[in-house]
């Protein structure tokens, strides 16, 4: 007599003979893939170890967290190891930015990596929704290769410059990409909360060199047809800057890379300006920016074509329609927008002191001429800050209240430090 698998003793004469009888409804369970978290950092000692051990509470047994400590002059390195995730340090892989560390990671990780791999791109300081992992997995699982999740804006301070800027990428996400993905059309991507099938994001990421690879990849993607698919149902929360000059170097870093990547990736805006509405749509949401900026621009255009529609007509009622249509859609976006805002009341303060808003991103553009490629930080670098133990509490207590309720926001002033 032997035993089976199971420890039950069986004849050898009756072992091929045992049969396995299902009941119709019974499936076996789908084996999980894991999700490889990449998080690239530069001088986060005072942030990552709080994210990556909420991060930790998160995944699954089968996911792995991994931070590329990208030319780092404090303790990034040793505080992401004590938390439990996998570092790489990268100090002599060329010059330093999100990409090029992206870049280098896939390059150092290829010859143990599957091409179908799952892989999520995250900020230093971005938490994860409870559902996060689960949601990513099982669109990917789906046959969706490229995901951008919802990324909402945690402002701290009552500063209406911040509020602004939370605002204006809330509402563009909750009304804009929302419409974009019920017709079938591709979001940008974000920068945090990206995921990728390895094989199709080692095939874009060769050629990243700006200030804004998120942009960068965006259109390497739209150019060969692959949607990126806007995953509303689940959202990562991302720090925003705390004050004025915060705001103002960010968008100084987001403008000079816009400029950078108009040189660089010519062809393929052209690819995308030849698939039509989708394409159109999909650039208007990387390029068209500042809109506090365009909007005023708009409008003067429109006054300029209603003027020669009335004098010579023509033409002339055609166009001033367009940019009367155009400008009605931006203005209605920005105020269905506030149904979303956390605190209304704030919301409304804030759009009421917009022109402050144009002046800052006067102040970002001025900034972005005169810096080269300058990478401006938000957070100063603070190397003598060993862990920040306030933050880290402060992050796993938001990160247990929102378990606890699916349905709350992330949009509260919660996390003591601002993103990059």
């Amino acid at each position: 007599m032997e035993k089976n698998r199971l420890g039950v003793a069986e004849s050898k004469q009756t072992q091929t003979d045992l049969v396995w009888i299902l009941p119709p409804e019974f499936k076996l369970a789908h084996t999980l893939e894991g999700i490889h978290v990449v998080i690239m950092a530069r001088n986060e000692a005072a942030v990552i170890s709080g994210t990556v051990r909420a991060l930790a509470m998160a995944k699954g047994s089968e996911d792995q967290i991994h931070v590329v400590a990208d030319h780092c002059q404090d303790g990034t390195a040793y505080q992401a190891h004590k938390a439990g995730a996998t570092v790489h340090i990268r100090q002599n892989g060329g010059p330093a930015g999100k990409g090029q560390a992206l870049k280098w990671w896939l390059g150092a990780t290829s010859d143990v990596a599957s091409p179908d791999e799952m892989i999520v791109i995250l900020d230093a300081d971005s938490l994860v929704a409870p559902n996060f992992f689960e949601s990513i997995r099982k669109r990917m699982q789906d046959g969706e290769n490229v995901v951008q999740v919802r990324v909402e804006p945690i402002v701290r301070t009552h500063s209406p410059i911040s509020c602004l800027a939370a605002y204006s990428e809330s509402t563009e996400q909750r009304v804009n990409d929302a419409l974009r993905s019920k017709l079938g059309w591709p979001v940008r991507l974000r920068g945090t909360g990206m995921a990728f099938r390895r094989s199709i994001l080692e095939k874009i990421c060769t050629s990243l060199h700006t200030l804004v690879e998120d942009v960068e990849l965006t259109l390497q993607l739209g150019a060969q047809g692959e949607r990126i698919y806007f995953a509303h149902e689940t959202y990562i929360a991302d720090p925003k800057p705390n004050d004025q000059d915060g705001v103002m170097r960010q968008r100084a870093r987001w403008m000079k890379g816009q400029v950078q990547v108009v040189g660089s990736y010519f062809k393929d805006i052209v690819k995308l300006l030849a698939r039509g509405p989708a394409g159109w749509s999909l650039l208007s949401s990387i390029l068209l920016k500042p809109k506090t900026l365009l909007i005023p621009l708009k409008a003067l255009l429109t006054a300029g074509m209603l003027t020669g529609a009335i004098l010579w007509g023509g033409v002339f009622w055609i166009l001033a329609s367009i940019g009367t249509l155009s400008l009605m859609y931006d203005g209605g976006t920005f105020v269905y927008g506030v149904k979303y805002a956390p605190d209304q009341r704030e919301a409304l303060r804030a759009l009421a002191l917009i022109p402050l808003y144009m002046i800052m991103w006067l102040r970002s553009l001025a900034l972005s001429s005169i810096s080269g490629n300058t990478w401006h930080r938000v957070r100063p670098i603070n190397p003598e800050m060993p862990v920040a133990e306030r933050g880290l509490f402060e992050r796993l207590e938001y990160y247990l209240k929102v378990r606890h309720n699916p349905r709350a926001l992330a949009v509260q002033p919660i996390i003591s430090d601002a993103g990059d």
